[in-house]
């Protein structure tokens, strides 16, 4: 797709009638940009949308650009007018190739904008249309006369040019204003009092002082902080977000986080998750996949691609439910030291546009990068993709991102967790580098998960350490052999509840442990057909573990000696 920077490159082949994807936020950007095409070209510049009553001009005053009204056009069909009305211009047109009732443009409208084509084969006239939409799907039938230009997210550059005029402005801003503050002066006259005043006023809390905020510029992690953050909203969203924070925000921190949270919430409303910086402990026995994270990490330095050295496309990790695929997923970012953007499929085939949702979900993850998007439960949204239920939807949209994930450049790595991996399509796998089957934890594993979840609760157990002898830790790991994970963190969990209502919190005894051990069956017992059925095919994937070597290691007898 053509970016609208081609637009006068085409406007000098004659093209009359083109179409602008574009962001709600760039609005006032793109119009100032077509106003000065407009002045180069002396032609005037009008802009209308189903809110006007008639065509707008767009002209600049005192150092604005505003829209005047016109008598031209009023109450009428806009397409038809500017047909029979043909007068030089540039007319910025927003909304008509969508209806009312949000369906496709109907077959009176496709003729208009195709004789509209048609008709600067005889005029004189310098004519443009630029029909401005959020999304533009346009008929076979004018695809071939209306080309689509796209003002797509900002990349890494822009978004970090438009960071640092900001807190250029601010900074001077901020100087002008520590010459002119009154709490600065009131500040000299504090240095006048005695110093047994002073020492007093030492003790009382006080309030961060304003001009704080100017020592953290020089900071580059601060810069960085509100650079991320900015990441994957358009520059028009960036600038009135940033303008807005300084009414709530002294420090760029504070900035950084505000606007954080805003993306996160716009996200959330897509079916997103976007966590900046993913929170989970290490987890045990997963020695082989954090080495592969490491190489993976160390390609995304700048030096890996002077060799030839392309960042890999991604993972799928592959095993029964509740042995930690998705915690696994989250430990991938944080040693990458990436963000995470947790995705749904079902949330993207389920939307009342769904091409629209996926493309716009993939302009989004790009400008994102670099991150690790998560895919959880992958097959479940894959099933019947291969079906005619949905109008072949799921094997439309399927085929976008495969095609997506096989040419994209950016560095965005793709983690799916998978309980079957029959149910994905054999296209769609060969996309991952790597497929990795995260089985039930072996015994040295086990006994770091047990640490891990007991840490969380027990002080007995930080540090590295255990009040419990080499021999009662056999007897519990075999107890809970057939347990996942998760299943041991619900149990070490109902401990701590019940040492709490029982008035010792914070304590625990072997006993206890055992004890919960009868109060739950394992899925592995529930559902052993089912499980037993996807471990089996494990020799098809890579171990997340090696063997075990620790002293408690299962020791193989023979059965005859």
């Amino acid at each position: 797709m053509k970016l609208i920077t081609d637009w006068p490159a085409l406007a000098n082949q004659n093209t009359p009638i083109v179409a602008v994807e574009y962001h709600t936020p760039d609005r006032m950007q793109i119009l100032q940009q077509f106003y000065h095409w407009g002045e180069e070209r002396s032609l005037s510049v009008f802009v209308w949308n189903p809110g006007y009553c008639g065509l707008q001009q767009l002209i600049q005053h005192q150092g604005q650009y505003i829209l005047q009204s016109t008598d031209r056009s009023k109450d009428g069909d806009i397409i038809q007018y500017l047909l029979e009305e043909y007068q030089p211009g540039i007319y910025l047109l927003e909304g008509v190739l969508n209806e009312d009732d949000g369906s496709k443009i109907s077959q009176k409208r496709s003729y208009q904008l195709l004789n509209g084509c048609h008709q600067t084969l005889w005029s004189q006239q310098h004519h443009y249309w630029v029909l401005l939409e959020t999304y533009v799907q346009l008929p076979l039938e004018l695809q071939p006369f209306i080309p689509v230009l796209s003002h797509p997210l900002p990349d890494q550059q822009q978004v970090q040019v438009v960071v640092q005029q900001f807190c250029d402005t601010w900074v001077e801003h901020s100087h002008y204003h520590l010459q002119n503050c009154a709490e600065c002066d009131s500040e000299a006259l504090l240095r006048s009092r005695s110093v047994s005043q002073r020492s007093a006023d030492r003790l009382r809390p006080t309030k961060p002082h304003h001009h704080s905020w100017l020592k953290t510029t020089e900071k580059t992690q601060a810069l960085q902080l509100l650079f991320r953050a900015c990441q994957g909203l358009p520059i028009g969203e960036i600038n009135m977000l940033l303008k807005q924070c300084l009414g709530f925000a002294e420090q760029i921190e504070e900035i950084a986080q505000l606007v954080l949270e805003h993306k996160v919430s716009k996200l959330r409303g897509r079916g997103l998750e976007y966590i900046a910086q993913p929170d989970v402990p290490s987890s045990g026995g997963l020695d082989l996949l954090e080495k592969r994270l490491e190489t993976i990490t160390c390609l995304l330095q700048p030096q890996a691609q002077q060799y030839g050295l392309k960042f890999p496309t991604g993972m799928l990790l592959w095993g029964p439910p509740g042995t930690g695929k998705s915690l696994s997923a989250k430990l991938a970012a944080k040693k990458m030291g990436l963000p995470l953007l947790a995705a749904n499929w079902g949330v993207l085939l389920g939307d009342p546009h769904p091409d629209r949702a996926l493309k716009e979900f993939i302009a989004l993850v790009t400008s994102l990068s670099p991150c690790v998007l998560y895919w959880d439960d992958f097959d479940k949204g894959f099933a019947g993709w291969d079906s005619n239920a949905d109008g072949g939807v799921a094997r439309r949209l399927s085929a976008a991102l495969l095609t997506w994930m096989q040419e994209h450049q950016e560095p965005v790595y793709t983690i799916a967790t998978v309980n079957r991996l029959s149910m994905l399509p054999a296209e769609l796998v060969r996309r991952f580098d790597d497929i990795f089957f995260v089985d039930l934890p072996h015994e040295g594993a086990r006994y770091e998960v047990f640490n891990l979840h007991l840490a969380k609760y027990f002080p007995a157990f930080r540090d590295n350490n255990s009040p419990w002898s080499d021999d009662q830790w056999r007897r519990l790991l075999a107890e809970y052999r057939i347990c996942s994970p998760a299943e041991i963190g619900n149990a070490v969990h109902r401990c701590a509840e019940e040492a709490f209502y029982q008035g010792r919190p914070g304590e625990i005894e072997f006993e206890d442990l055992l004890k919960q051990r009868q109060e739950f069956t394992p899925a592995m017992e529930r559902e052993s057909e089912q499980i037993q059925a996807i471990r089996n095919q494990a020799i098809y994937a890579k171990p997340v573990a090696s063997l075990d070597v620790s002293r408690f290691a299962y020791q193989h007898r023979e059965l005859f000696g």
